[in-house]
């Protein structure tokens, strides 16, 4: 479960534009304006954080960010 100084980093980051994909279970924000937007998704450009090889940022091109994976409340 969530710890208070998660809820602080979570809510540190979503001051900062990054959002937490729910199938991924990580962060992500834009690089750039996405190529294309709809009600469903947005494709583009996105910095992750890959926890899984040495919690470093990485740039993933062409992603698509469906916004029913969108993490958009703190807990």
């Amino acid at each position: 479960q969530g710890s208070y100084q998660q809820y602080l980093a979570a809510r540190e980051l979503k001051k900062q534009s990054w959002r937490f994909h729910k199938k991924y279970m990580t962060w992500f924000q834009r690089h750039e304006e996405p190529k294309v937007t709809t009600d469903e998704y947005e494709q583009g450009t996105y910095v992750y954080f890959d926890w899984e090889t040495g919690w470093c940022t990485r740039i993933k091109q062409d992603f698509r960010f469906e916004y029913s994976f969108l993490e958009d409340t703190l807990q």
